[in-house]
């Protein structure tokens, strides 16, 4: 796996990236620098838009070094910077880098993770060698200044822990609790140790006094616990139980479960033979960053930026989750992509709730989603409010769960109330007219057109839905309501005029600008054909039109997959590049979430928000699913391919040496031809 290693720290570099799917971290050049730490299911209000967003969580891997009065984190020019390594095949961050000059300098060596096997768990390890005699104080610390948020408890246990804190969100909407506890194998004698609040109790911190001879080192590990109040009521003192765990379970131990559970998930890695290594890289980041931000804890799925930031949609979940991200990691973590739809099941309440208040029945699930699973869009954006595609992309979530897993109690219990739900929604949504079934006042997937009539994908979505769920009712042997089956082959879907190809939606002109592919979108990834003759001549239309579209977010790398199944592989192979390979950003192959040209032309500006994670997860779908042409279904999984597998041009094979399918680990191979 790629070790990635900096020795130069360039302005601009987006800090580094770690998360086990329940919390995560963003790092830059020095520990002394303040970074962020947000995690899963911890949501507050928003002090701009008012509504419910992702809470920024207190730092809680403040450290500091003291040389007399100067302080490091005051004094930053006495660190000189050596080298920054990310390893994906371990998801460690180490920093090296020297306090001070000459021979009176330190070396710190500060190696930073998220275990994936206790997921409440952060440890970050520092290793100081000394190159003279020296004398200093070493401070680790929980910094619950410049949170937004409340503490409403704290204290030192004197055992256990350095320090317990409850934190409570802006807006009281939600608490976290943090532990943390610091230990060194190396300084029982040698070092003097004082554990206290600090500056009016705002920090909870730990000195270390250090003395150490020429060439002598020593290490402090400080671990934390950070557990959101969704998944306990005192989350402080069960965080402070998590320690006590980490313990028995020793940092040397966790680390070595950490290694295995990560080459354990690497079994499932994407193989690429081509003559375009880059794309590999391309495909170990896309997997490497999605499968580091789910987990089977996550009690609250997984937001377009994952765990990386909350000032862009606000941690909510959207569509992005099941229609994108979902798929691959379906394959790779089951039990993880069972988390995503438990979310949906605790959240079912409000979007039954949903559909009332807009006088539907069923389930209608938001277009943004947070703690509760109620509605949480931002004033400023109500136009995706309709934004109803989402309800089927998270029906067939479900669909696909069950085809893929073969569960059968999950079937029963859990998938099958969300595609009743949904199918009956689409019941009391449509408008029945001359034409057909409609479905009126909505958004596609181009959000600057809202407000339209019969959306392509949108109505593609609602056919493919309402066939599984008569499918899913004659296994359980209920009788298939007459309606469903009525609005499935009725439904309108809106033609340019005189021609075979499927407009975006009624009324739709295709001018100079953008053509967002909504319509093909329908064909892949959610797999609806109408026949080969609309199918042919809708493809190549949006086709014709890629060179406008990508570098956009989400669907980009599908146009890849839309040239294959045409035979263009000259194409493809371009469609690729640019569809996925300009999103990664240096130093470590985050994902942004426009190309900067893309970003450039349609918002003025080239600068890069990472790490956005719904990009690697359409690369991936791409790469499982839509190049070996894998579709879903009931049957046998050898059933699943029915057509030879055209790759992109100079492409070969891709192959993954695990693919979980019904409980058992198979192996993938797509050849070209």
């Amino acid at each position: 796996m790629k070790h990635y290693t900096i020795t130069e720290y360039q302005p601009g570099y987006q800090p580094a990236y770690l998360s086990n799917g329940v919390i995560g971290l963003r790092m830059g050049k020095f520990p002394f620098e303040r970074g962020t730490v947000l995690v899963n299911g911890f949501f507050g209000t928003s002090p701009e838009k008012g509504c419910e967003e992702q809470a920024e969580c207190p730092w809680v891997l403040g450290w500091d070094c003291h040389f007399g009065t100067a302080a490091l984190s005051a004094r930053p020019d006495m660190a000189t910077f050596e080298s920054q390594s990310h390893d994906f095949a371990t998801g460690e961050l180490t920093t090296l880098f020297r306090i001070g000059s000459g021979n009176d300098s330190i070396r710190a060596e500060v190696r930073t993770w998220c275990s994936r096997t206790q997921p409440t768990v952060i440890v970050q390890e520092t290793t100081f060698t000394a190159e003279s005699a020296v004398e200093f104080v070493f401070e680790t610390a929980v910094e619950l200044r410049g949170c937004d948020g409340r503490l409403a408890y704290q204290c030192r246990p004197g055992r256990g822990s350095d320090g317990i804190a409850l934190w409570e969100s802006r807006g009281a909407r939600s608490t976290l609790g943090i532990a943390y506890v610091t230990e060194s194998p190396d300084l029982d004698k040698t070092a003097s140790r004082r554990n206290a609040f600090g500056h009016e109790a705002d920090r909870q911190l730990t000195n270390y006094t250090i003395k150490l001879t020429p060439g002598a080192s020593c290490r402090i590990r400080t671990v934390v616990s950070l557990v959101p109040g969704i998944l306990h009521d005192e989350p402080h003192w069960q965080a402070h139980r998590m320690l006590a765990i980490a313990e028995w379970r020793t940092v040397d131990g966790m680390r070595e479960e950490n290694h295995r559970a990560w080459a354990d998930l690497w079994k499932s890695r994407v193989r690429i033979e081509s003559d375009m290594p880059h794309i590999q890289d391309a495909a170990d980041a896309a997997f490497y960053y999605l499968n580091s931000t789910v987990h089977p804890a996550s009690p609250c799925s997984i937001a377009p930026f994952g765990l990386g930031q909350r000032r862009l949609y606000s941690g909510h979940v959207f569509w992005d989750c099941e229609t994108f991200m979902y798929p691959p990691v379906l394959f790779a973590q089951p039990d993880a992509a069972k988390a995503m739809l438990d979310y949906r099941i605790r959240c079912l309440p409000r979007a039954a709730d949903n559909a009332r208040l807009q006088g539907y029945r069923g389930l209608q699930f938001p277009w943004q989603s947070g703690l509760s699973g109620a509605e949480v869009t931002p004033f400023y954006a109500t136009g995706c409010v309709i934004e109803h595609h989402i309800n089927m992309d998270v029906a067939l979530a479900f669909a696909q769960y069950v085809y893929a897993t073969g569960d059968e109690i999950f079937f029963r219990e859990k998938a099958w109330p969300v595609l009743q739900g949904v199918a009956e929604w689409i019941v009391s949504r449509v408008t029945k007219t001359a034409r057909g079934y409609e479905i009126k006042h909505v958004t596609g997937i181009d959000e600057s057109r809202d407000n339209v009539d019969n959306s392509a994908y949108t109505n593609m979505a609602a056919i493919v839905v309402l066939r599984i769920a008569c499918e899913f009712a004659a296994r359980l042997g209920y009788p298939e309501p007459a309606a469903w089956r009525a609005i499935e082959r009725g439904m309108v879907l809106p033609m340019v005029p005189g021609t075979n190809i499927i407009n975006q939606h009624d009324g739709y002109v295709q001018g100079d600008g953008m053509c967002s592919p909504d319509t093909m979108a329908g064909f892949f990834p959610y797999g609806y054909s109408h026949s080969p003759a609309v199918d042919e001549a809708t493809a190549r239309h949006h086709i014709k039109y890629a060179d406008t579209y990508l570098g956009m977010p989400m669907l980009s790398s599908s146009y890849g997959v839309w040239a294959c199944q045409w035979g263009e592989r000259g194409l493809a192979r371009k469609f690729f590049e640019k569809g996925i390979s300009r999103f990664r950003v240096d130093p470590y192959h985050q994902f942004s979430e426009m190309s900067p040209d893309a970003k450039k032309n349609f918002l003025g500006s080239p600068v890069t928000d990472a790490v956005f994670l719904t990009n690697p997860g359409g690369f991936l779908m791409a790469l499982v699913m839509g190049l070996p042409g894998m579709r879903l279904s009931a049957g046998a999984p050898e059933t699943w391919f029915e057509k030879p597998v055209v790759l992109p041009d100079g492409w070969k094979e891709i192959a993954i040496d695990r693919v979980v399918i019904r409980g058992e680990e198979r192996t993938l191979v797509a050849r070209h031809g």
